[in-house]
């Protein structure tokens, strides 16, 4: 099975601002129990192109691979992998909307790697990406007030 999600969350600071929040450092601010683990470090770095770190969520060990965090361009884009599970690439770019915001664009590509990982992408449906994108808007805002 393969899934590809796609969903937008607009946030009231500029791009700039924006992207340090889909990093492996900068999750940390918002994500609940969040804590990327590095495997390799280019230049201290977790948001270096070539960057490998683990996570450890929702009972879940997954390995992410950096493939580019360009804050020039307002993007990054990872490899993650779930052994055993499921394999997809993750792409947030970030654009201006307007003079102080943000549109963050979030697209997850996603293929099982075996029969737990088809039952759980298919528990991704498009409306659950949306509530989740929903719920990550709403997750950087509180950390944007200080919350």
């Amino acid at each position: 099975m393969h899934i590809e999600r796609h969903a937008t969350l607009r946030l009231p600071i500029p791009p700039a601002a924006a992207l340090p929040y889909f990093t492996p450092e900068g999750e940390r601010a918002w994500v609940p129990g969040w804590e990327p683990v590095p495997v390799h470090a280019p230049g201290g770095s977790l948001s270096t192109a070539g960057a490998v770190f683990t996570t450890a969520a929702d009972g879940e060990a997954t390995l992410w691979l950096v493939l580019g965090v360009d804050a020039d361009a307002s993007r990054a884009e990872y490899v993650r992998i779930t052994p055993g599970n499921r394999i997809g690439t993750v792409h947030v770019h970030c654009r201006p909307d307007g003079e102080s915001a943000t549109l963050v664009e979030v697209a997850y590509r996603l293929t099982a790697l075996s029969d737990a990982g088809a039952a759980k992408l298919a528990t991704v449906t498009p409306e659950a990406f949306a509530a989740t994108i929903a719920g990550w808007r709403a997750q950087i805002e509180a950390a944007l007030a200080g919350g």
